[in-house]
């Protein structure tokens, strides 16, 4: 199992290009330089001024994303990388940024600044890249089941987790009212509907997900929650930050060793993985760039070694 960072190359601006080396888009307007563009008053813009600009505004930066979008896309034929990997990829990314339709993504990327056209665009730059990077990040890694074991053993408290759902009332006049319609056969959600003052969980009827036993939940909830049985409602739990007092209700344990297995294998997947820079660094070091023009020379710069 593989853990995954969520596009990474989408955090790697500097590294990986915005650049679509499509050679029809690329080169779908031919440059007449002589040509007006537009005019300001008196005065005219021609097309050979406007590509000096651009040029000279952000030539170096261009030249070379466009060298390193070429490297990854020879090094995803080199892999041997499917299109169904590139989909199973951009389906990742969906699902985390959820969402479910290619346009929806891509209105969500370009309203994050992220300089993507269009699909096509959207896997050139950043789906390949990622796919890429994570199989030879994760190339020669290998977890043995005594690995897995030696952790669970060691990290057990951080590692187990609880589903729960609770209803939150200002008093605990009201808990005790709300605990015996519960018990009379009130639906929990019903209750969390008419009573709960947390209107953050109220959509999901009072499910506020897997926690584990420290670091997320209030400290008096957490406890209380991990004394439960699933299924188990408990009495009126006081809020250790003056909120009110909870209602709390067990749904799911996550506990054993095989509850836990595949969040332990990601994170020695992860710990044993070579970092995306360093991936990119041995990329662009292992690969046969020359530099044809000599005014292009000394604009190619290769990734800052690691420390």
């Amino acid at each position: 199992m593989k853990k995954k960072h969520l596009m990474v190359a989408l955090g790697m601006t500097l590294v990986l290009a915005a650049c679509n080396n499509d050679d029809e888009q690329n080169n779908a307007t031919d440059v007449d330089e002589s040509a007006d563009i537009a005019s300001i008053n008196d005065e005219t813009i021609t097309e050979g001024e406007f590509v000096s600009y651009m040029k000279n505004e952000f030539g170096e930066m261009a030249f070379n994303q466009m060298i390193q979008s070429y490297v990854f896309n020879q090094a995803a034929d080199e892999l041997g990388i499917s299109e169904e990997e590139i989909q199973a990829e951009l389906d990742d990314v969906k699902e985390q940024f959820g969402v479910e339709s290619d346009e929806d993504l891509l209105e969500m990327l370009q309203m994050q600044q992220v300089p993507v056209s269009d699909l096509d665009q959207l896997k050139e730059d950043f789906i390949i890249p990622q796919v890429v990077i994570d199989e030879l990040r994760f190339q020669d890694v290998e977890i043995s089941d005594e690995d897995l074991e030696t952790y669970y053993e060691e990290n057990q408290d951080s590692l187990h987790q609880v589903e729960a759902r609770h209803i939150l009332v200002e008093d605990e006049e009201t808990a005790e009212e709300v605990i015996a319609e519960l018990e009379g056969g009130t639906d929990f959600e019903a209750a969390v509907e008419e009573y709960s003052e947390d209107t953050n969980s109220i959509p999901a009827g009072g499910n506020v997900g897997f926690f584990p036993r420290e670091g997320v939940m209030e400290e008096n909830f957490s406890e209380i929650a991990f004394e439960l049985e699933v299924g188990e409602i408990s009495e009126p739990v006081e809020s250790s930050l003056d909120y009110g007092y909870h209602i709390i209700e067990v749904l799911d344990r996550h506990d054993s060793f095989e509850d836990v297995r595949e969040d332990i294998e990601a994170i020695l997947t992860e710990q044993e993985a070579r970092s995306p820079n360093e991936v990119v660094e041995e990329l662009m070091n292992e690969a046969d760039i020359n530099i044809l023009e000599d005014d292009y020379e000394e604009w190619f710069q290769l990734p800052e070694p690691m420390m």
